[in-house]
């Protein structure tokens, strides 16, 4: 193992010696169940409360693989006789010695042409980066060879921002986003910084009603690019009765995605087990990802009051 502690210490030496630019935005396998981690203009989609968790844990079986938790929760109100959307959204990932957090406000202004709907979203907040440099271990005998490493916990936090628009109409939808806009830098030691890259999103999905209306098909896309490196997922779904639904993704030089959940009383539920192709398949058992939304349908009346209607009907 002399070979890997040597890499190590190359990789770690390499990271706090020159400026870094990062992709930041975590892998997520059911996008289209957070999309407003992607594009704020999603947040209120629909005419409910809503309020999501999602967390995934990568690559199981190597050790300091990247595990992600996302919260978040939207509503729509309205305001001066206008629809609107409000939204919360926080995130935490940690990936090897690294601690990366982010919490922003969302707010969407909708405009309706009959039964479609036009969603100009924008998110700003904060995004944070922690190196927990005590977490390095290095043979005795190598220490030399290392030069100067970080000897503590650096944290820094920055100011941050999404923006994105949505066409949402009864039967598909259609989003594009930025993240990152404005292209933060962290100084994270001395010696070193990194920057998170924009990154730039469009999905699409579609809903399509089988000669069996007990089934739907739902197929959708999600591509995403720094400018540098464009990834996508093509994702087939089969639902019954609104409440059952499994499928499949596939994505790009990566490998599959195996979907299942259930949607009742309010609640929606999801699993996602990703089966890599990739070199990383040789030293993993795949990821998982588990999701969980609950969904408070409302009625915004044009007084600015709302009823609520059975958490049963969605």
């Amino acid at each position: 193992m002399k070979f890997g502690y040597i890499l190590l210490a190359l990789l770690i030496s390499f990271c706090f010696s020159l400026d870094l630019k990062a992709q930041w935005d975590g892998q997520v396998s059911q996008y289209w169940k957070v999309k407003t981690f992607f594009n704020p203009a999603f947040a209120a989609e629909k005419d409910s409360i809503q309020a999501t968790l999602m967390h995934r844990q990568q690559w199981v079986g190597v050790e300091h693989a990247p595990k992600t938790f996302i919260m978040s929760a939207d509503m729509p109100l309205n305001f001066l006789g206008r629809k609107h959307g409000v939204g919360i959204l926080a995130m935490t990932e940690s990936v090897g010695l690294f601690k990366n957090a982010s919490v922003g406000g969302q707010y969407v202004y909708k405009k309706r042409w009959k039964k479609n709907v036009l969603n100009v979203g924008v998110q700003v907040g904060f995004t944070s980066i922690g190196f927990d440099a005590s977490g390095i271990r290095i043979p005795e005998g190598q220490k030399g060879e290392m030069g100067d490493i970080p000897s503590a916990t650096e944290q820094t936090k920055v100011f941050d921002g999404n923006i994105g628009l949505a066409w949402v109409a009864p039967k598909y939808y259609i989003g594009v986003s930025s993240t990152h806009i404005t292209e933060p830098s962290f100084e994270i030691d001395e010696g070193g910084a990194t920057s998170i890259a924009r990154i730039y999103y469009f999905t699409a999905g579609y809903n399509i009603r089988l000669r069996n209306p007990m089934y739907e098909l739902q197929p959708s896309v999600l591509v995403k690019t720094d400018n540098v490196v464009v990834k996508y997922d093509v994702t087939a779904r089969v639902v019954y009765n609104k409440m059952f639904n499994g499928g499949v993704t596939w994505r790009k030089d990566d490998g599959f995605v195996f979907l299942l959940g259930i949607n009742i009383f309010g609640i929606d539920a999801g699993y996602a087990y990703d089966l890599s192709n990739s070199d990383i398949a040789k030293a993993s058992g795949g990821s998982h990802e588990f999701f969980v939304r609950y969904a408070m349908p409302i009625k915004l009346t044009k007084s600015g009051q709302n009823s609520h209607k059975s958490v049963r009907i969605l």
